[in-house]
């Protein structure tokens, strides 16, 4: 039987017990991350089931961290858990309201945690593919593959990353920061110029060479939306 891959995302050091005692087992392929920037690299080298976000000593640092990977174009699909000391009430809201797909509690037995880890396994493998049907367009995110009337159109990892953000929310107009900030991430250095020149690029691979484009409208001033 293949291994899950878990993330353990934590600010400190050690991690509680409870959690090494069952991840580090048999079980699991255990990845470790401190941050943020971290859990995303890790992510993208490695088939993750789920993100464990430890969050025993900072609950608000917690919800935060689920928050932006729920957010982000490539860990949005993972299972997403959060360990904390206690679970009232009111943090099972925030958990959930934040993204997350499970609040665990040390109050919990190791049995039962196992048991919960290979239940979130189990739902995201049954989740199927994940496409994107638009107009003539089919974005498939498990094959980064992109076809137009059924012909399959080459794109860059970049082309096909801001081809995704856009078509995923339909009608939202995204700013040109805020695409850079999704796309390329906040560390790397890009101007608002780079936005454009890909958008034009992408343009020309659906086979749009005039404006206006039937597939991504630029709001001047603003930034884009996919119409």
């Amino acid at each position: 039987m293949e291994k899950s891959n878990i993330i353990i995302l934590s600010p400190k050091d050690e991690v509680p017990e409870m959690i090494r005692n069952i991840v580090e087992k048999d079980d699991y392929v255990v990845s470790y991350a401190h941050d943020f920037e971290e859990t995303s690299e890790l992510y993208l080298q490695k088939n993750v089931q789920i993100i464990l976000i430890d969050m025993s000593d900072d609950n608000e640092n917690g919800f935060e961290l689920c928050r932006k990977l729920k957010e982000n174009f490539e860990t949005r699909r993972a299972a997403i858990a959060l360990f904390t000391d206690t679970a009232t009430e009111d943090q099972v809201i925030r958990a959930l309201e934040s993204g997350a797909d499970e609040l665990f509690s040390s109050r919990f037995t190791e049995r039962e945690l196992k048991a919960r880890l290979n239940a979130l396994v189990r739902r995201i493998e049954d989740s199927g593919s994940k496409k994107i049907k638009v107009k003539d367009l089919i974005i498939d995110l498990d094959e980064h593959r992109v076809r137009k009337q059924g012909k399959s159109i080459d794109l860059t990892y970049i082309q096909f990353k801001l081809l995704y953000l856009l078509a995923s929310r339909r009608d939202n107009v995204f700013s040109r920061q805020e695409i850079l900030d999704r796309v390329w991430g906040r560390k790397v250095y890009v101007t608002n110029r780079t936005v454009d020149v890909h958008i034009k690029r992408l343009r020309e691979k659906l086979g749009e060479y005039k404006y206006p484009s039937q597939y991504i409208e630029t709001i001047h001033g603003t930034g884009y939306r996919f119409l």
